[in-house]
């Protein structure tokens, strides 16, 4: 079996994503990692959360994992030489009712790992925010924001269209205090919002 304990998570998000597109299974990147990719690192994971967008029965999903080592538990995928676990959340790939029809990639020492647009993990970060009103959730979507600038009219668009329109003053007032304190570490950025 493939020992995966010295592979960081990056390199591992794309050994499973190139296995899998062997395999007929295309996969996007979402979630944390998509976050720590796009923040550069200010905030860090230990899950990779991929949507299968090729909509594979799941015995089929389950037994590509299997070829390289992961066996699933409960609704993740462990494999013993690794503390990262793989998450596959249902499709369709979408962000609050909006479908999501064009994605990027992201090149990695392992090979390219199909990943959302940075704005579009800025916008699943503040709809996880917006729905369970969930904290940590909006310091990622700031972190991303510091790295990958969104322009105020399409954040904006999005939070009406979310029905959160007061809450676009916040998110521009967090993201302003971050940039202008130049915080680059992801306590600093939590820091400021309580």
């Amino acid at each position: 079996m493939q020992n995966f304990s010295d592979t960081p998570i990056v390199e591992l998000a794309a050994i499973v994503a190139v296995h899998l597109k062997q395999r007929g299974i295309t996969v996007v990147l979402v979630g944390g990692l998509a976050v720590e990719i796009y923040s550069e690192n200010l905030y860090l994971t230990k899950d990779i959360d991929m949507i299968d967008i090729s909509y594979q029965e799941p015995a089929v999903l389950s037994q590509a994992m299997a070829e390289i080592g992961f066996s699933k538990q409960g609704r993740v995928y462990v494999n013993e030489t690794t503390e990262i676990c793989v998450e596959f959340p249902s499709a369709p790939l979408s962000i609050g009712e909006q479908l999501i029809t064009e994605t990027t990639v992201f090149e990695s020492n392992a090979g390219e790992i199909p990943i959302l647009f940075a704005k579009d993990v800025i916008k699943d970060r503040l709809a996880a925010y917006f729905h369970w009103q969930d904290k940590q959730s909006l310091v990622q979507a700031v972190a991303v924001m510091i790295k990958h600038p969104i322009s105020l009219d399409e954040l904006k668009s999005f939070c009406q269209n979310e029905s959160k329109e007061n809450e676009f003053a916040l998110i521009q007032q967090l993201l302003h205090s971050a940039k202008q304190q130049e915080l680059s570490e992801m306590a600093d950025i939590e820091f400021r919002f309580h």
